[in-house]
């Protein structure tokens, strides 16, 4: 799981220099042995996604405002038809490819939508670690997975995530999700 994730970027983006890692990655791939022998750990990458806004009945892009990864991530709730879809290559290091960002037209929470890379066989131990750490209020979580994609198509209420508020922008929400997400999915492997 997330060793052979952290160990393909390891790999991809290893260079005389050394490897750009963030603290938890650095952390993370000590602790395993994932590091060659005598490699430099650099400064991260600058965490700096490419986004799309859409629309939610239609799927179809719109355009994105100028600089929108630095708006506060209440531009949702301000235009609750639309989602922002987000890229960003250090979420091929926890199983994901891509994140939407939206209001919950029912709970009016910020929600994230991703698919998670995992086993159908760790649905269960998924669904009590949100709950746990997110909560069990409604609207909280949805899982549910894909058999035609392999994936679990996860829906999380933001809201409720420890360091989140509505004075995030964009970046920091996908940060946060970001450093959410290795936790979680550490706990998963330390637990396999």
């Amino acid at each position: 799981m997330i060793s052979n994730w952290l160990t393909a970027y390891i790999e991809a983006n290893t260079t005389d220099e050394g490897i750009p890692l963030t603290e938890a990655q650095a952390a993370y791939a000590r602790e395993r042995g994932l590091l060659p022998a005598g490699s430099e750990v650099l400064a991260p990458p600058l965490f700096n996604p490419s986004y799309v806004t859409a629309d939610k009945e239609t799927d179809e892009e719109t355009p994105a405002e100028d600089g929108i990864g630095s708006r506060p991530i209440t531009w949702v709730k301000d235009h609750p038809g639309s989602y922002v879809y987000a890229e960003e290559p250090l979420f091929q290091t926890v199983g994901v490819d891509g994140v939407s960002l939206e209001a919950d037209d029912v709970f009016g929470t910020v929600t994230a939508l991703f698919g998670l890379r995992l086993q159908k066989k760790h649905g269960e131990w998924l669904k009590q670690y949100i709950d746990q750490d997110l909560g069990t209020a409604p609207g909280t979580r949805s899982m549910m997975f894909s058999n035609e994609d392999g994936l679990w198509d996860v829906n999380i209420a933001l809201d409720h995530a420890e360091g989140f508020s509505d004075a995030l922008t964009f970046n920091d929400t996908l940060q946060l999700l970001y450093s959410w997400l290795f936790r979680m999915l550490t706990a998963l492997e330390d637990q396999a």
